[in-house]
């Protein structure tokens, strides 16, 4: 689900409700069960979820991990560095090769110092080039807000702030995830398991001229978050899920993209994160060259 599944200990469990609240236990999961509409001939049924909530609140925590709403940017560094203590241990516990388990050392050395460098500030005079990205709907530039993002070859995180307070996260999943699968192929037998068999299927419209902007499905949870999925591959390469504490959307307003990106972008996996000037090679890493970005891409004049 894009979250590691080692954290969670009753320790660091005990340690995150004492500091942000202890989560509402979540009731046994339930069978679905069988809802009818219609009468005679016209009367269909189907099995539904009997506790859709819970189940998208049981996704939601999954994914979200080892962080609460309302952690501060070092809180989440420093927990962004125990996935990757997490991860490379597991490396390391499947080798026995120096060579190998060298190479591991390295690579969390580099994962670690990547989390400080990959901090922005959403501010006009920091020249960022994120507004011409996958995620360039979910800031507001002077605003008091801040981001941390991670990569892997199939997908990128992004944790946004608020005053300095974590209320969101964005999982970025390039079409190489699960190669050869739709969206929608996606969405059933990926998305729907997680978060539950019946999410609300919404859309996004202009407010002057009633063009619709995007499609999209939202799930909510007991917890009071909200968990939306789109396909953003046709400009973005990417499939998307985004979490946001409700309480802080009411506050701030929804952030949605408007799927009327143009041309401008390609839809090459590599443009998952950003507009001609950025782009990622084939292990991930940003490459903000733009001439370089062009031959990755193809697209070099000759």
């Amino acid at each position: 689900m894009g979250a590691r599944e080692s954290y969670d200990t009753e320790d660091e469990e005990s340690a995150l409700n004492e500091s942000y609240g202890a989560r509402p236990e979540l009731p046994p999961v339930q069978k679905p069960v069988e809802k009818c509409t219609g009468k005679g001939k016209a009367r269909e049924c189907s099995m539904v979820d009997p506790q859709p909530e819970v189940t998208a609140a049981r996704g939601a925590r999954a994914i979200i991990g080892r962080f609460r709403w309302g952690m501060d940017i070092k809180t989440v560094m420093a927990q962004l560095e125990k996935d990757i203590e997490d991860e490379y241990a597991e490396l390391q516990a499947k080798t026995k090769d120096p060579m190998q388990q060298d190479k591991n050392r390295e690579w969390k050395r580099e994962a670690i110092g990547e989390i400080t460098k990959n901090h922005v500030r959403f501010e006009t005079a920091a020249h960022h080039r994120w507004g011409v990205s996958l995620i360039g709907h979910e800031f507001k530039d002077n605003d008091n807000e801040e981001m941390i993002w991670i990569k892997s070859p199939t997908l990128k995180k992004f944790y946004f702030f608020k005053g300095g307070d974590l209320y969101k996260i964005v999982y970025a999943y390039g079409t190489q995830a699960w190669p050869g699968l739709t969206y929608q192929q996606i969405l059933d037998e990926k998305f729907k398991t997680w978060f539950g068999s019946s999410p609300e299927a919404k859309a996004e419209f202009d407010e002057e001229t009633q063009i619709k902007l995007i499609d999209y499905v939202q799930w909510n949870t007991t917890d009071g978050d909200r968990v939306r999925a789109f396909d953003m591959t046709a400009v973005h390469g990417a499939f998307v899920v985004s979490i946001v504490q409700g309480e802080s959307e009411d506050e701030y307003g929804a952030r949605l993209p408007t799927g009327l990106e143009s041309s401008d972008f390609t839809d090459d996996v590599s443009d998952v994160l950003g507009g001609s000037d950025i782009c990622y090679d084939a292990e991930g890493n940003m490459i903000e060259d733009p001439e370089k970005c062009k031959k990755i891409r193809g697209d070099l004049d000759i």
